[in-house]
């Protein structure tokens, strides 16, 4: 048992597994998560020697007389399985906190920066009052740092209370974006505890007493809340994003690497300043500042409950704009930082900061390639196999079932297949700004605020615009087959093998058609209109 807990992967599964009297559970919720850790854990070893088996077959069966198609294929079978390996494994065991946290509370002064640029003044008026209602036995300054140089929330923060500090009317300028905002009131706020909420982030009265307690464990830099979204019913594009707050963060969290979110997080000040501020090299600040605390040996940790709620896209260019920033800042990290390179990280924050760039490889690259082999064939008559059709089928079947049972388990039931649907889904928008992000190793481009706005206007193209690369993809995967039988280009033996190829290529692109072309209807109480007119809770 010994020599089994110190195999880096395997040890500590199989030790639970085989000998599980042995086990002292001293984690909140280790105990209560046993039985679905097994299974998940039980089902990634399954997939991935079921996975390396039949990349094992495939490798033996493809039609080598086209290389590049056969070469791709392989390729892209590969990079799916290595993607899969990477995440399961770093999510085999989470860190779960109680809602009430065990430490005690240290009532040391704390800001909270409220970054505004631009918003309607009923958001920013909504998110004011409930900061200001914050409480906090301490003392408690808020701060609203306005990058537009607004004379209504100017006069808005003497009503209400708040400090107002404008780099524009100060003639500063806006160096930086929104890093360079929260850096010139940082320089200007005095706390040991700092805050940071967006200006659509309306936060709960007890948020600082939940998260501040983990800031007495040393040498953490911050704590971050999960956070939670004004979405349609049904959550149509998959922003309340189950997977990454319910599974990846609670994931990081074990290994004390959570990702910052920029809002609802609250950071120790002495971090920040031996991190000389927040990290102004990308876009936006959060994830490259956790990147480089991380880097210098700091720790962050999660709490796994909404304490604020704030704005969503709720069309398709709103998701395309938020969803390609996040690919660009990430996708510059990988390529000019690279984690695997990075000093200071350990090896397992090195993988799960590169299973993030990589994630995006795999979306705006890799998944279209099984989009468009099946029409190669369909309209050429040749195949990627040699004449293994059938046993295709039924292997590639075999492993696809074995890979959505493990995740059904492995994220924790947080419809993981909705998730998969959107990032693949988005495939041309994580592709364009993954090629953009090898243009910028040093200076950075534009920016512009995503600014949500409660009264949804109607955009100046159509979402059909937006979605053209996904619905060519779509109607050629379900015509092709058809096309290929009428035409006589191949038998149809292939052409069966390669239509349950393009029923995933359907199933995947489908959701974001029907997410950007639908009528998405509101729950009152999520409703923006609604939601920032109510009156800030106390």
């Amino acid at each position: 048992m010994r020599l089994l807990g110190r195999l880096p992967v395997l040890g500590p599964f199989l030790v639970e597994l085989l000998a599980p009297q042995t086990i002292v559970y001293r984690r909140h919720g280790d105990r209560e998560d046993r039985v679905r850790r097994l299974r998940a854990q039980g089902l990634a070893m399954l997939t991935i020697v079921t996975g390396l088996a039949y990349l094992a077959w495939l490798a033996g069966v493809i039609d080598w007389s086209h290389p590049l198609i056969g070469g791709a294929f392989l390729g892209a079978e590969i990079g799916c399985l290595g993607l899969f390996i990477l995440a399961s494994t770093g999510a085999w065991r989470m860190r779960f906190k109680p809602v009430v946290a065990p430490m005690s509370l240290q009532a040391v002064p704390t800001d909270i920066l409220i970054t505004v640029c631009g918003e309607p003044l009923a958001v920013v008026t909504r998110t004011l009052q409930a900061a200001l209602a914050v409480r906090w036995p301490g003392v408690k300054t808020v701060y609203v740092l306005d990058d537009k140089g607004s004379e209504e929330v100017e006069a808005l923060s003497a009503r209400l209370g708040a400090v107002y500090v404008s780099r524009a009317r100060d003639g500063a300028g806006n160096a930086d974006y929104k890093a360079g905002n929260l850096n010139y009131g940082l320089a200007r706020a005095h706390g040991e505890y700092v805050m940071t909420l967006d200006a659509d982030q309306v936060p709960e009265p007890d948020i600082l007493e939940r998260l501040a307690p983990y800031l007495t464990i040393p040498r953490t830099a911050f704590v971050q809340s999960r956070q939670s979204f004004l979405v349609p019913e049904g959550d149509p594009f998959y922003c309340q994003d189950l997977v990454f707050y319910n599974t990846l963060q609670p994931a990081f969290d074990a290994h004390d690497m959570v990702l910052s979110c920029g809002s609802g997080v609250l950071y120790r000040r002495a971090a920040l300043d031996e991190n000389g501020g927040f990290a102004t090299w990308n876009l936006v600040e959060d994830l490259t500042t956790s990147y480089e605390l991380h880097s210098r040996g700091w720790k962050s940790m999660y709490y796994p409950y909404p304490l604020a709620a704030g704005l969503a896209p709720d069309t398709v260019w709103g998701v395309y704009k938020q969803r390609g920033q996040w690919a660009f800042d990430t996708m510059r990290l990988f390529f000019w930082r690279n984690p695997l390179l990075q000093r200071g990280l350990a090896w397992q924050k090195r993988i799960n900061y590169f299973i993030i760039g990589y994630s995006y490889i795999t979306a705006g690259f890799i998944a279209p390639l099984f989009y468009l082999i099946p029409i190669w064939t369909y309209v050429t008559g040749h195949t990627v196999l040699t004449g293994r059709e059938i046993d295709f089928a039924l292997f590639r079947t075999l492993y696809f079932l074995t890979m959505t049972l493990a995740m059904r388990w492995l994220f924790h039931h947080h419809e993981p297949g909705k998730q998969f649907q959107m990032l693949v889904g988005l495939f041309p928008i994580y592709a364009v700004n993954t090629i953009r992000a090898l243009w910028y190793p040093r200076s950075k481009p534009g920016y512009t605020v995503n600014n949500q706005r409660p009264a949804r206007r109607a955009r100046a193209w159509p979402p059909i615009v937006a979605l053209t690369p996904q619905l060519a993809l779509l109607l050629a995967n379900a015509i092709g087959p058809f096309y290929a039988l009428l035409m006589h280009t191949t038998s149809p033996r292939i052409v069966a093998a390669n239509a349950c190829v393009s029923a995933m290529a359907i199933w995947s692109l489908s959701h974001v058609c029907i997410a950007a072309l639908d009528k998405h209807s509101w729950q009152r109480e999520r409703d923006p209109v609604t939601f920032y007119a109510l009156p800030a809770r106390h």
